[in-house]
């Protein structure tokens, strides 16, 4: 059974590191491809979009069963990937680049993040059949961890990649889940991830138990994208490096805070695992000081990034955790589709902020998240000194 959740886990994961590792790259790609930055955070801010889409539309059919759709919605998506990198390295060798070029591109992103939403829709199911009352909780937050350190490990591929060329992590993360589909097929039965609920969980998102880590899971999301896509403009105006310095730089810091990312959330899940409300509150003030370190000591660039895996290692896997373990067991799953949600509302919202608050002034980004990362973090505060409720009602402590 462990096994099994290995295989879902990097299932997961490897398709939240493919859908992460567009964003550093997309800026110099559009330049190279003669795109403006209005299309280029199009090209971002529609897989968003369309990853919700298609994670409600993908939860709902049942056509196949679940190995088989699992592996249908896995290999188109990466054939998507796969064409975008094909044509982009194509366009690249055109001396004019026809604006038809966005439209297919634009089109394979749409067609990308649909297919991609039915992925940890359809790994959530499985995680959900897999797991009992007492075990639900730690399932709910092994899939969530695999998102959020997706999200981290994708960027920092991305830009340590750059070097071999700007569309080669696209054919590694390729590569990556083709070899997820064949453990998939080999390793997970065909009658896995049937089991129905038998009730369906009505919990709103403005539940007063969720709305306050909802929120919070929604503001990492976008922080989280904001910085992915704005850093290397930052750097560059920042610190006047060339295009290359700047990918260099970028890359090496973002695998540092990877592997940061990894070993906060290793040692939070040992020693923290009872308290995650104090792992979430710990997080917010780590990420709200990282932010203001990129604006006060940007030079230390590889120690904000450090502080920033350590800020968002504890926090995405606190809020997580703070709401499951605040609901009763029968809307596990649903807190479950809301984390998912989340992360690709930020992965929509994020290129959006970020961009027209960074053509205000290229330190409102940082500025201004930091600011509403610190306001939750002193809400969070107020919260542990509020009442907890009785276990009966909520399905446990939050603390």
């Amino acid at each position: 059974m462990k096994s099994r959740f290995v295989v879902m886990f990097f299932i997961v994961l490897c398709g939240t590191i493919s859908i992460a590792v567009f964003n550093p790259i997309i800026g110099p790609l559009s330049r190279n491809l003669g795109l403006s930055d209005f299309q280029s955070g199009c090209l971002v801010s529609v897989t968003g979009l369309f990853w919700l889409l298609g994670g409600y539309f993908w939860e709902k059919m049942t056509f196949l069963r679940s190995k088989q759709m699992l592996a249908l919605v896995m290999f188109v998506y990466l054939a998507t990937v796969i064409a975008f990198a094909w044509l982009a390295d194509y366009a690249a060798t055109q001396t004019h680049v026809s604006s038809g070029f966005f439209w297919i591109f634009l089109l394979l992103r749409v067609v990308s993040g649909f297919f991609f939403g039915g992925i940890p829709a359809k790994a959530q199911a499985y995680v959900m059949s897999w797991t009992t009352q007492e075990t639900r909780t730690q399932g709910m937050a092994l899939f969530s961890t695999a998102n959020g350190l997706g999200f981290v490990l994708g960027p920092a591929m991305s830009g340590v990649m750059a070097a071999i060329g700007l569309t080669a992590p696209m054919y590694a993360v390729s590569a990556l889940l083709f070899i997820m589909i064949l453990f998939l097929w080999i390793s997970i039965p065909n009658e896995a991830g049937q089991k129905k609920e038998r009730s369906i969980s009505s919990l709103s998102p403005f539940d007063p138990r969720i709305r306050f880590y909802l929120w919070v899971g929604l503001l990492l999301s976008v922080t989280l994208n904001i910085l992915q896509v704005t850093i290397g403009f930052y750097v560059q105006d920042s610190l006047g490096f060339d295009a290359q310095a700047t990918t260099q730089l970028i890359g090496y810091g973002l695998a540092v805070a990877g592997v940061t990312v990894v070993a906060a959330q290793i040692v939070a899940s040992k020693y923290l695992k009872r308290r995650p409300a104090r792992m979430l509150r710990l997080g917010l003030l780590i990420v709200a000081l990282g932010l203001l370190g990129l604006l006060a000591f940007f030079r230390l660039t590889y120690v904000n990034f450090i502080v920033l895996g350590i800020g968002f290692g504890f926090a995405l896997l606190g809020y997580s955790a703070s709401a499951s373990v605040a609901v009763q067991d029968h809307e596990q799953r649903r807190i479950a589709s809301y984390v998912t949600a989340l992360q690709g509302s930020g992965a929509f919202l994020g290129p959006v902020a970020g961009t027209a608050l960074y053509t205000a002034h290229m330190a409102a980004p940082y500025s201004v998240f930091a600011l509403l990362i610190g306001l939750s973090f002193l809400f969070a505060l107020t919260k542990r000194k509020a009442a907890i409720p009785s276990p009966k009602t909520i399905g446990g402590g939050v603390e």
